[in-house]
């Protein structure tokens, strides 16, 4: 498994990483994990993309040693509803006990991935995908932060952490979103670095901006590079059509609508029509690419 390993923190160990660095880790992480999921067919000049999705539970279960477990992960507000949770030690989780109507604590081991019942049942596929490569994300680049002791393959009553500290709740609210501005906490930054590694795992750049361009060139009316308008149902026809865009490429890579939204504004797939944002996408486009060149 390759480590990841950055120059700067902050004062609590926080990664302090560009974006661009996070998608080189994970890009070199699909390669020592499953290369052919970096590839794609390609037919005379018009390339045709097989479907290239990750399986979260294998790369979290075989990949990174992880175990998974689905759980009524307990919050005290309907606010904070919890879609996943990354554990870095043992630990003791409340849940909440649906036979005896009760809440309880349980004990989790270290290294291991809780997902909440709702996540699981009621939700997109995309969405539990997302929450589970989120909480990867988290025990990848965050074991400085919140790794308080060896993993080892037994524990005592003393070495159980009561606090919730030692583990990430990660909120529906959370999961998949992205913030390129506004963030002011270090656990703000973690989540959106978590984010950030789930997305370009799920889709990574090298296959995903080719086959979005390929999307793209079944409409005349869409750059060959990037798609110049609203993203918001302004009634044109642009607009359905950057929603069909955005529909196949769900399917294509098992993920969510709005997963899919952050990826193309993220690798500058996508811009509103005013001359900053075109500038500023056709920057972090030629940024993105020039990963695998």
């Amino acid at each position: 498994m390759i480590e990841f390993s950055c120059s700067r923190t902050s004062e609590d160990m926080t990664p302090v990483v560009r974006d661009i660095e996070i998608a080189k880790f994970a890009q070199g992480v699909l390669y020592d994990y499953r290369p052919e999921l970096l590839t794609y067919i390609s037919y005379g000049d018009d390339p045709y993309y097989e479907p290239a999705m990750l399986d979260p539970y294998d790369f979290a279960q075989n990949y990174i040693g992880s175990s998974i477990e689905v759980h009524d992960i307990y919050t005290d507000t309907k606010d904070e509803l919890i879609a996943g949770a990354a554990v870095f030690n043992y630990q003791k989780v409340r849940v909440f006990d649906k036979d005896n109507m009760c809440t309880r604590e349980i004990i989790v081991p270290p290294n291991t991935i809780l997902l909440d019942n709702e996540t699981v049942d009621h939700w997109h596929k995309g969405f539990e995908f997302f929450t589970i490569m989120h909480e990867c994300g988290h025990l990848m680049l965050h074991q400085k932060v919140y790794r308080r002791e060896p993993v080892t393959g037994f524990y005592t009553t003393g070495n159980v952490s009561d606090s919730s500290e030692n583990a990430v709740l990660c909120k529906r609210s959370n999961i998949g979103g992205t913030r390129f501005y506004g963030m002011r906490t270090n656990e703000d930054f973690r989540e959106h670095q978590a984010n950030t590694f789930a997305g370009c795992m799920l889709m990574p750049p090298r296959v995903f901006i080719p086959y979005v361009q390929r999307q793209m060139r079944t409409y005349d009316r869409f750059d060959d590079e990037l798609m110049v308008t609203h993203t918001v149902n302004d009634g044109s026809g642009e607009y359905w059509r950057y929603v069909d865009v955005v529909n196949r490429t769900a399917r294509h890579f098992g993920a969510s609508y709005k997963a899919v939204k952050v990826q193309l504004a993220k690798y500058g797939l996508q811009a509103d029509p005013k001359d900053e944002r075109v500038k500023e996408a056709r920057r972090r486009l030629k940024m993105y690419q020039s990963l695998w060149k």
